[in-house]
């Protein structure tokens, strides 16, 4: 029992000295676990700032996006501006080069009065001062008015006195030009009204010499053209004024209608000689109207550089927070991968203070027991040692004598005992020994049990590690992909916006070039016009020149040339050619100025043919385009239409129960301007066309035809107005069934007085007139009240 007690008492120092060990590991493993834990608290928290920070630049990405997109819009529409003021600049510019080509060509006037102002700028007639209609000013809304009341008088020359315009007269007749009116101004007085109260008339502008702007030289003279014609707003207020005044007035119109002295009237279309008043007012109203312009474009064209810069200024700052997203998915990767890697430690170091726990918690269990054993043990040695005193005691009063060889007996006892104490030392040593060989024998197979675990756990970290090594690489890889990916897809972007500004700037082009040639044929049509009326008067001088030749010879064309001989004599011929020239000149100047002409007329001629084949490649060029967009269409209106046609199918065979239809197109080579044909087959029923289907099954199939086309593109929402008035009260359910059974993304509103689809709808409206005049409207939802019909029977 001693020996039972020491090996126990040794057993509990071990055990003791284990735990205290095991105490200071654990408390280093907890201190451990508690850093790991506020470090893993610390990373959290960084890979939420970082998830924070990568939603803000996400939604400062989205801003900048959006933002950008406002810019861009803006700045599209400023260059469509800056477009569209710029062609309307040149259009003006082209309309005041017209009408200054007009002005110096003097269109519209007689070569006469070309003749007299050609030579007054030369210098060979003095006194010329202008015709009319360049001495006066009118305002804009007057000028078909005083265009009228002047008729031809708009063309005549104003001259200083009578002798001027009898020279000018005799340059006319001498080279025999034409005639024209020439207006002295020293002889030529004013011509006034003797009536008066005109202004007393509903309509009355006023007299029309008051009307025009004029140097006070000229004074008389317009007076006398314009002094006798009232002018009034329309016709009818010209009627009245000339009957109140007994037709003895001449009356114009604003619009050019005319009331001559004796009541006859004169109308219809503008005047021949309309614009010649009013071309200097338009070049100064475009020349104004293009300062204008001019102002309003740089103006564009500042508002466009300033918006430029700030796109720019976005765009970088969508890169640099495009960076930043970037780096903090990069910094988000690495977070989560030290996130794992402290969760992994922190399990490891609860899994060691489990174990040391356990053995803590089993070290106290074998102390409690060995505690009780040595316990135990105590008491039985006690007992012994009480009942070894009694014996002692009986065997002391019994045997007084043999004393000497209890002592020998108990020396020997000693002896004996000190040698049991020796051996029960060796064999407690022994024991002690064995049991910490058991112990380091258990601790080493647990110390391998846990080196096997780690190098477990080791390899399943390496494992992890690798594997999240190869994630790392392959996420890294795909992050390079992406980037690339990103690359090639901005390169992309960038290659469609170029190729969409090179369209938009063909296109801008192609109607810059379209109003040029547009503004060209007119030109050109003017241009023509005016040829044109050159050739008639050619024309009639050649017939003339025919006429002459028949009259003074009576020859024709034909004859002339059959009779022509070779000349044999120059010398005599060439003097009889001088006679001839000689009476030629008696007879009067010759109009040379018909080369110039001539040449004039070539020159501009060439310059149109030019024009003209420049509009005929544009025209195939637009030809080209044309054939591309048509060749576009085809295809778009090919695939919509096969998808049209399969969705027809299975919308026919659903709403019909059965049968077959399709789509077809009359002539697949040309789909553009084919016609469709509807072909169907109705269960049990064979009929050729439809023209044998009854109203209802028509509608039905134009439902199905319908239906088909929504399926391509729905629309957020679909009116229907009594469609399904034809239908029978089977296919009303069988129509509503489908409205509420399809996948449409669209919400149906039908106009309806059939049972059928009002009980399939969700909501229902109705319009009545309880009273005369008070409109009310009515409102039932459907699927509320059948929810609530429901809970009640269940209620119930």
């Amino acid at each position: 029992k001693r020996v039972e007690m020491v090996t126990a008492d040794t057993a509990v120092a071990e055990i003791n000295s284990r735990s205290s060990s095991l105490e200071q590991t654990l408390t280093q493993n907890e201190s451990e676990k508690q850093k790991l834990q506020n470090e893993l608290l610390e990373t959290k928290k960084l890979f939420e700032e970082n998830e924070d920070k990568i939603v803000s630049n996400q939604n400062s990405l989205k801003g900048y996006e959006l933002r950008l997109n406002s810019k861009v819009s803006a700045s599209e529409e400023i260059k469509q501006k800056i477009e569209e003021t710029r062609l309307d600049i040149e259009e003006k510019k082209r309309r005041i080069q017209i009408l200054t080509d007009l002005e110096k060509s003097m269109q519209g006037f007689s070569a006469a009065v070309k003749y007299v102002l050609s030579e007054s700028k030369k210098g060979t007639l003095r006194g010329v001062n202008g015709t009319i209609s360049k001495l006066i000013t009118v305002d804009e809304k007057y000028a078909v008015a005083i265009e009228t009341a002047l008729g031809n008088n708009i063309q005549n020359i104003v001259v200083d006195t009578d002798t001027d315009a009898k020279r000018a007269i005799k340059a006319l007749k001498d080279n025999n030009i034409g005639r024209a009116t020439f207006m002295p101004i020293n002889s030529v007085t004013a011509r006034e009204f003797k009536e008066s109260g005109f202004e007393s008339v509903l309509g009355y502008v006023g007299i029309a010499s008051d009307l025009v702007s004029v140097d006070n030289k000229y004074l008389e003279i317009i007076k006398y053209l314009l002094g006798g014609a009232v002018v009034t707003e329309d016709i009818d207020s010209a009627l009245v004024l000339a009957k109140k005044w007994g037709y003895r007035v001449k009356v114009v119109s604003l619009d050019g209608q005319v009331i001559n002295p004796g009541g006859t009237l004169t109308g219809g279309a503008k005047v021949s000689q309309a614009g010649m008043l009013s071309r200097s007012n338009d070049i100064k109203k475009y020349e104004n109207q293009v300062m204008e312009l001019e102002k309003k474009l740089n103006k564009l064209n500042s508002d466009f550089e300033v918006s430029k810069a700030t796109i720019a200024e976005v765009e970088a700052d969508i890169k640099a927070l495009s960076d930043e997203l970037k780096t903090a998915n990069e910094d988000k990767i690495r977070t989560l991968a030290e996130i794992k890697r402290i969760e992994d430690l922190i399990s490891n170091v609860d899994y060691s203070i489990g174990e040391m726990t356990r053995e803590k918690t089993s070290g106290k269990e074998k102390i409690e027991n060995l505690t009780a054993v040595s316990s135990n043990a105590s008491k039985v040695i006690t007992e012994l040692e009480n009942k070894k005193s009694t014996i002692q005691a009986e065997i002391d009063s019994m045997t007084g004598g043999r004393n000497d060889i209890f002592d020998r007996r108990d020396a020997l006892g000693e002896e004996i005992t000190g040698v049991k104490l020796r051996i029960i030392n060796v064999e407690k040593d022994m024991t002690n020994l064995l049991l910490v060989a058991t112990e380091l024998e258990k601790a080493l197979g647990n110390r391998k049990l846990r080196i096997a675990e780690i190098d477990s756990e080791i390899a399943a970290v390496q494992f992890k590690n690798e594997t999240l090594s190869g994630e790392i690489t392959q996420s890294v890889d795909e992050i390079d992909n992406l980037r690339f990916k990103i690359g090639e897809l901005e390169n992309g972007i960038n290659e469609f916006l170029k190729r969409r500004n090179d369209t938009e700037k063909l296109g801008v082009e192609l109607r810059t070039n379209e109003r040029e040639k547009t503004l060209e044929r007119e030109k050109i049509s003017g241009e023509l016009a005016r040829l044109t009326e050159r050739k008639e008067i050619i024309e009639k001088e050649y017939d003339s020149c025919i006429n002459q030749l028949y009259d003074e010879y009576q020859l024709t064309k034909t004859e002339a040339e059959e009779i022509a001989v070779q000349i044999e004599k120059p010398q005599e011929t060439k003097r009889k050619l001088n006679e001839i020239k000689s009476s030629i000149r008696s007879l009067g100047s010759v109009n040379v100025s018909a080369i110039e002409e001539y040449k004039e007329v070539k020159e501009r001629y060439d310059f149109m043919s030019e024009q003209i084949a420049d509009v005929e490649k544009s025209r195939s060029e637009l030809n080209k385009l044309i054939n591309q967009l048509t060749s576009q269409m085809q295809e778009l209106f090919t695939v919509g239409f096969d998808k049209i046609n399969e969705n027809f199918q299975k919308t026919f065979t659903d709403l019909f129960g059965g049968g077959t239809a399709c789509l077809k197109l009359e002539k697949p080579e040309d789909v553009l301007e084919s016609g469709i044909d509807i072909e169907v087959s109705l269960p049990g029923k064979n009929v050729p066309s439809l023209d044998g289907l009854s109203g209802g099954e028509k509608a039905l199939v134009a439902l199905a035809i319908y239906f088909s086309i929504m399926q391509v593109s729905p629309p957020p929402f679909c009116f229907l107005d009594e469609v399904d008035t034809a239908l029978d009260d089977i296919n009303v359910d069988r129509f509503a069934e489908y409205m509420t059974s399809s996948n449409f993304p669209t919400q149906f509103i039908c106009v309806t007085h059939r049972r059928g689809t009002m009980e399939a709808a969700d909501m229902l409206y109705g319009v009545t007139m309880q009273e005369k005049g008070i409109t009310k409207l009515l409102e039932l939802n459907v699927a509320e009240l059948e929810k609530k019909l429901k809970f009640e029977e269940k209620g119930a």
